[in-house]
């Protein structure tokens, strides 16, 4: 693919300039992004977070970048992910650094929305003095629905500045040592004989003594789950409606007004790039559609394909969470969506089998030399007296956030199926025109609109929704000019890869006329002819 020529410039603008050694804070990204504004990027902020920070977006095009089709990179949604701000980062960096007519080929009539900490308020928690697993936004909520915000917090019980777990000796206890480490723990299972040994929770105190620990503690609403499709009602962290939350708002009102957006690409804690979408005729056929549309599935087959190739290791399957951006962009707003985490440990798994992420991450861990669990040890706990408690467990949220030098080879494969994805963008344009002159200033002109490019020029389920353009194949004429027969407008479907539709007119009159077909998703290609 012509893109790719581009790939090795970016490759080589990713890495030493760009080191670092710790996540960034909200206001360190506000700074990288700020950095790479020059000609054909720009930067703009598109709503404000719960806690008052901005959301910005970077645009990376030719021009107008409304005027061209589009994909919208988006990253940082669920707050315990900062693996994929930083990859989203990184790519931003990559392009910037390129050479300025490398950018405008890799851009030709395209344009890259990046929008890489959606959730900015969870992010810094990362950067904080305690660190713990925060998916949420700043917004006070009550999840245990006792009239009271935020009064049973986390406890760093062993001083270590991070929040990780308990395990606490109880005959009712469910988890076991895993045979296969055993500083991890995982369900007994009784069809096998296996009895509990251990009551697993969060590290922390019993503080309102309600029975649950750190229940409602700081932490808000996770904005990847307080999206409309399949809203989780009554879910903690889900907020207390769907798009409660400004930060989902502004997304959805940028996704809604940006017509030209063909394609979301979420860096979150799902994956339907790995493996493509199975069509589910039965899921499909639902009066509420909750399954891809077939023509839509077979495109990720291909996706799927471009995305295994640059990537070059077999991701983790991480079904769709209800209440989730990529969801709801896809069977709410009408666009093809996709999802990765951008960075796993390699499964240690056979092929075929499904393997343990904690176990997983641990493995290459040890291989790596890394010290990201904090070992099992004994403290005495006020809630559990005469018990056998032990604070320890993974570092959080290690298992798809990994020490940020290792995200560089992810940021530079996924740079390249990005460009892949940009090559085989739809491209409508109007071809075969033919002008017949039939006398008496009577003409017959015909031409034909095509896709030329690799995928739809929008989904399939975009005919279903009504916030998608359909193709269109306008006429204009000039004074003294008029249409006898054929459509001024003409509206139709989604046009497949290769699939092409002839319009014809019958114009009476001499001099130009202009004929416009396409789709803001697609481009919107122009043609002018004389009559004489």
């Amino acid at each position: 693919m012509k893109i790719k020529l581009f790939v090795v410039g970016v490759l080589a603008a990713i890495s030493p300039a760009f080191a670092q050694s710790t996540y960034s804070s909200s206001g360190q990204i506000q700074s990288r992004l700020k950095a790479l504004t020059r000609t054909n990027i720009t930067l703009s902020t598109i709503g404000k977070s719960s806690g008052g920070k901005d959301i910005q977006v970077l645009s990376l095009s030719q021009g107008d970048p409304s005027k061209n089709k589009a994909v919208l990179l988006v990253a940082g949604a669920n707050g315990t992910h900062g693996a994929g701000t930083e990859i989203a980062l990184k790519i931003a960096e990559g392009l910037a650094k390129l050479p300025a007519d490398s950018l405008q080929k890799l851009l030709h009539q395209k344009t890259l929305y990046i929008i890489p900490a959606l959730n900015p308020d969870a992010l810094d928690q990362r950067t904080a003095s305690l660190v713990y697993e925060r998916a949420g936004n700043a917004t006070s909520r009550d999840d245990d629905r006792d009239g009271r915000l935020n009064e049973d917090p986390f406890e760093d019980l062993n001083g270590d500045g991070l929040i990780t777990l308990l395990r606490v000796e109880d005959p009712a206890g469910t988890y076991v040592a895993s045979k296969e480490d055993p500083r991890v723990l995982v369900k007994a299972n009784a069809s096998k004989g296996e009895k509990g040994k251990y009551l697993l929770i969060s590290e922390g105190i019993d503080n309102d003594k309600d029975g649950n620990f750190n229940e409602d503690g700081a932490g808000g609403v996770n904005i990847d789950k307080n999206f409309t499709f399949e809203y989780p009602v009554f879910e903690e962290g889900a907020g207390e409606h769907q798009a409660s939350e400004p930060e989902t708002r502004a997304f959805l009102d940028f996704l809604y007004s940006h017509t030209n957006i063909h394609t979301v690409i979420h860096l979150g804690l799902a994956n339907n790039l790995s493996e493509p979408t199975k069509f589910d005729r039965m899921k499909a056929s639902r009066r509420i559609i909750a399954g891809w549309l077939e023509k839509d599935a077979a495109v990720t087959e291909m996706v799927s394909k471009w995305y295994n190739k640059s990537v070059k290791s077999a991701g983790p399957a991480l079904p769709q969470t209800p209440g989730n951006l990529s969801q709801t962009a896809y069977y709410h707003a009408g666009r093809f969506s996709f999802t990765t985490p951008g960075w796993w440990a390699p499964s240690s798994g056979k092929k075929g089998e499904t393997s343990s992420p904690e176990l997983d991450y641990l493995k290459w861990a040890d291989k790596q030399g890394l010290k990201t669990f904090v070992p099992w040890t004994k403290i005495n706990h006020p809630d559990f007296p005469n018990q056998n408690v032990e604070v320890g467990g993974l570092y959080p949220g290690a298992i798809y956030n990994p020490p940020i030098q290792y995200l560089d080879s992810a940021a530079i494969r996924h740079q390249e199926f990005l460009s892949s994805y940009l090559d085989g963008m739809p491209s409508t344009e109007l071809v075969n025109s033919k002008v017949e002159n039939l006398g008496n200033g009577l003409h017959r002109v015909t031409v034909t609109l095509v896709n030329k490019g690799l995928l739809p020029t929008y989904s399939e389920i975009g005919d279903r929704v009504r916030y998608i353009y359909k193709v269109s194949c306008k006429i204009k004429l000039s004074n003294g000019q008029t249409l006898v027969s054929g459509k001024a407008a003409n509206y139709r479907t989604t046009l497949q890869a290769g699939e092409s539709e002839q319009y014809s007119w019958l114009i009476n009159g001499n001099g130009k006329i202009t004929i416009e077909g396409g789709s803001p998703s697609s481009g919107i290609s122009q043609l002018e002819l004389t009559l004489k």
